[in-house]
């Protein structure tokens, strides 16, 4: 079934802090956003504003259909699309090096003895961190928005443009308990057929949520080798790739104490170059393109 594809454009406005890895003390960032990490940052806020545990629930299959989310400086610039140059992954024209150096920093926390008032041992935990502009005191200082794609299916058009529109604001990403991940809805925009080039030219996606591949475009989304390519891999024939791949949680198991991973995959990620030479049965399905379970 075609949907109906939205763009959606969110203003950051407090650091945002997106997990990826733990060196030691140090929690490290992304430095875009999962269409895993917008899903589940939508579902919560549609289950928030409908009140009733069943909504989650359904939730989880409306917000199902949505892109890796990339940032923009100030409203006027292009979106900085990933890809990688020489090995090395990039941001439009930033390096991923200079783009942490201008836009991420340090939150440093630690637990305290009540009566010393001192830091308790082995407590220090260092937090990286998107700013919403750059640290630098004489660089632009235009805000960060975050540019994503959302499909949705016909009959939900009208309850899903009024929701978002009254709920603009959503919480993303981890940490939240400091006050991060703040984002407000800046703009929808339908994409109509005067647009939808947009989404086949610029993200590679079909009306249905199909991927289209061509060998000179980068991957604006995660890609599933874990469900029947690794033959493909190892032949060498019918897919390749410049750039790299990750071991990727999409489903977590919270009913225990203690946070288990439920599902996962092994992916070709965003800014990668992919080719398949035969029909790609794969959907965009939270930022993956992936057979559905």
């Amino acid at each position: 079934m075609a949907k109906i594809w939205y763009k959606l454009i969110f203003k950051q406005i407090s650091p945002i802090h997106i997990g990826i890895f733990n060196y030691g003390v140090l929690s490290e960032t992304r430095i875009f956003i999962p269409g895993w990490t917008m899903w589940g940052a939508l579902v919560n806020k549609y289950g928030q504003h409908k009140g009733k545990e069943e909504y989650f629930e359904e939730g989880k299959k409306i917000f199902e259909s949505i892109t890796c989310f990339y940032p923009k400086l100030g409203k006027k610039n292009k979106v900085l699309f990933p890809e990688y140059k020489n090995g090395e992954f990039y941001l439009g024209d930033y390096s991923e090096n200079k783009f942490r150096a201008k836009f991420t920093d340090v939150y440093v926390s630690t637990s305290i003895q009540p009566l010393s008032l001192t830091a308790k041992d082995e407590s220090l935990h260092e937090i990286e961190v998107i700013l919403p502009k750059s640290k630098f005191v004489n660089e632009n200082k235009e805000n960060l928005y975050w540019i994503g794609l959302l499909g949705i299916d016909e009959d939900k058009k009208e309850e899903i443009e009024t929701f978002l529109e009254k709920n603009s604001n959503i919480i993303v990403g981890g940490d939240n308990r400091y006050g991060l991940g703040n984002m407000k809805l800046d703009e929808l925009v339908q994409l109509n057929e005067a647009t939808n080039d947009e989404l086949s030219n610029c993200w590679g996606i079909t009306k249905e949520g199909k991927p289209i591949f061509e060998k000179d475009k980068f991957l604006k989304n995660y890609f599933s080798i874990t469900d029947g390519f690794y033959d493909e891999i190892r032949e060498g024939e019918r897919i390749f790739h410049v750039g790299t791949i990750e071991h990727v949680i999409i489903d977590y198991d919270f009913s225990s104490a203690r946070l288990k991973a439920e599902k996962s995959k092994i992916c070709v990620i965003p800014g990668s170059k992919i080719k398949v030479d035969r029909d790609c049965n794969y959907k965009l399905i939270r930022g993956i393109f992936q057979m559905r379970s």
